[in-house]
């Protein structure tokens, strides 16, 4: 249970930092804009000096974050990010936006002499616009959606209220009660993002699991087939695949009923995944047919296991189990592999059952 708990966790941990980078490309748009007309403003009303240097830091701030960016779809287009090792990138992402988000949110404290209100008034425009944005892209990542709030809004209350001025204290208060109705916000918004994001990962599941055996079906066995294949030319590792089925089931269900049967391929599965390893993909392929995908796997391994199972429904079941493994060639295809581990099985069922048989080389 535990297992399957840290198996889901892990894909909501892929769809939502996927999401995460993908909406920030997006909104680096969004930020060059915001950039632009803050410029416009520091040159108006502090100096084109300070508003070319605040520009060129901002600018070189915010580089690690885009080459962040960058390496990440890179390696995800190449399958090098998988939801297994994603966690670390969501931690990469919030630390490399802390100096940008720095930089960027200083230009609240340039010298505006005069023009300090109307500069002010302008820059919190800014900032509630890009939280606002922010709400609607980045909140996927909690870490990273409260760090911009707290730094942007935070900075203009602490500005306001360090003025002393009856309008800045006004206008602090207001923009404090804007900080408290955002940050409900965006915990709402997270809250509902993640949900959304759990409930397609459990019906994608659903799809692609057996009903009764809670096995995986043959869409799934598709979907892996097209990563596996690929990745065992390119290493030049072998697979292997084991094809079984229940001897004489049809008498048994004949005799004990479709009920019994039924019990008897979920205990069958459980069977499986016990003896199984934890990288292997087994499919409940027919009626009462099986399939077992063994990855990085020569067919010696493969008779280890395939013996394993056998001994364990013999000394669990009523029933025993034949079976034939195939070990994959770049030479042939996925089907014609399959094809020949069937035609192992059937020797193995007409050799006297309760046996495996290994395909021809």
């Amino acid at each position: 249970m535990g297992s399957l708990q840290d198996n889901n966790n892990t894909e909501l941990d892929f769809e939502r930092i996927s999401i995460l980078y993908a909406n920030i490309n997006i909104g680096y748009f969004g930020v060059a804009v915001a950039v632009a007309f803050l410029y416009y403003v520091v040159y108006q009303y502090s100096s084109p000096v300070i508003a070319n240097i605040w520009g060129l830091i901002v600018f070189i701030a915010y580089l690690p974050r885009i080459a962040l960016s960058i390496l990440f779809a890179i390696k995800l287009k190449k399958h090098e990010i998988v939801p297994e090792n994603i966690r670390p990138w969501e931690r990469y992402m919030t630390l490399s936006t802390i100096v940008p988000y720095i930089c960027f949110i200083s230009v609240i404290y340039l010298p505006y002499g005069e023009n300090q209100l109307i500069s002010i008034l302008f820059c919190a425009l800014i900032f509630m616009s890009l939280a606002t944005g922010g709400v609607l892209t980045i909140t996927t990542s909690l870490p990273s959606i409260l760090l911009y709030i707290n730094l942007a809004l935070l900075s203009i209350i602490v500005k306001c209220f360090w003025s002393q001025d009856k309008i800045f204290i006004l206008l602090g208060c207001f923009f404090f009660i804007g900080y408290i109705l955002i940050i409900k916000l965006i915990i709402r918004q997270n809250r509902t993002l993640v949900e959304n994001i759990s409930l397609k990962i459990e019906n994608n599941k659903s799809s692609l699991i057996d009903p009764l055996t809670k096995l995986w079906n043959r869409r799934r066995l598709n979907l892996h087939i097209e990563k596996l294949v690929p990745a065992s030319k390119r290493s030049g590792e072998p697979f292997s695949v084991i094809i079984l089925d229940i001897d004489h089931f049809k008498e048994y269900n004949d005799t004990n009923g479709h009920n019994v049967g039924d019990e008897l391929l979920i205990k069958i599965a459980d069977i499986l995944l016990e003896c199984s390893r934890d990288q292997d993909l087994v499919v409940r392929y027919g009626g009462e047919e099986f399939l077992i995908i063994l990855p990085i796997t020569r067919i010696a391994q493969a008779e280890v296991i395939t013996e394993r199972i056998r001994t364990a429904v013999k000394e669990k079941t009523d029933v025993t189990i034949s079976a034939g493994l195939a070990e994959y060639s770049d030479k042939i295809n996925f089907d014609q592999l399959v094809q020949k581990a069937d035609v192992a099985l059937f020797t193995a069922k007409n050799n006297g059952r309760n046996r495996y048989v290994l395909a021809a080389a």
